[in-house]
């Protein structure tokens, strides 16, 4: 499928692509694919500053005091980006430049208990595109709240990672569910970046 970013207004969310999410590697949660998926996540973030499509990154952090985690620690993940730890700042290789937004969020769900909506409305997006951590939680939850506020989503299925894979896969399958078309991949979009600044070049 080739991508077509003519007709719409996009923003990348940048999804809690972290330098860490717990104090030492002993206590960190798992990460299935974040090697791999890290780099094409720069890819995706470069494409998109060429492009100048407005970017959006966010960072889970909690209160050192842990008053607002509510149940998120009633499953498997243990006290994680508590607001102190250095593993809760933006990742290097994905920081935040200037011209970009940078937020914090408390739930996994990037428009819950944030100014999000606001900020699209302001810029008049209607398309939102997803990188980041995890595939199975925080993507997917913000997947499924834009998707249920009208916006077109996509997932970078390769620049995403999850807790483990049968969770990743299951949450990527779930969201083409929802948008058929949603799932793309880092060289789609890096290629309907570049089709984009060739037709700017030429004056088309």
């Amino acid at each position: 499928m080739q991508l077509d970013l003519t007709a719409t207004r996009p923003a990348l969310i940048v999804v809690d692509i972290q330098a860490g999410v717990s104090e030492g590697v002993e206590a960190s949660l798992p990460h299935v694919g974040e090697a791999e998926a890290v780099p094409k996540a720069v890819d995706v973030l470069t494409a998109a500053r060429q492009l100048g499509i407005p970017v959006i990154h966010f960072r889970e952090v909690h209160r050192k005091e842990m008053v607002d985690f509510g149940r998120e620690l009633d499953g498997d993940e243990p006290v994680h980006c508590l607001e102190t730890w250095p593993e809760a700042q933006y990742h290097p290789d994905t920081f935040p430049i200037d011209g970009e937004f940078p937020m914090h969020k408390r739930r996994y769900s990037c428009f819950i208990g944030t100014d999000l909506e606001i900020l699209l409305r302001g810029l008049k997006v209607d398309t939102l595109i997803l990188i980041g951590a995890m595939t199975n939680v925080c993507v997917h939850y913000t997947f499924a709240d834009g998707h249920q506020k009208d916006y077109h989503m996509h997932v970078v299925e390769d620049a995403v990672y999850g807790s483990d894979w049968p969770a990743h896969h299951a949450s990527l399958i779930a969201m083409e569910y929802l948008q058929h078309g949603a799932r793309i991949t880092a060289e789609q979009f890096v290629d309907a970046v570049a089709d984009q600044l060739a037709s700017r070049s030429v004056g088309v």
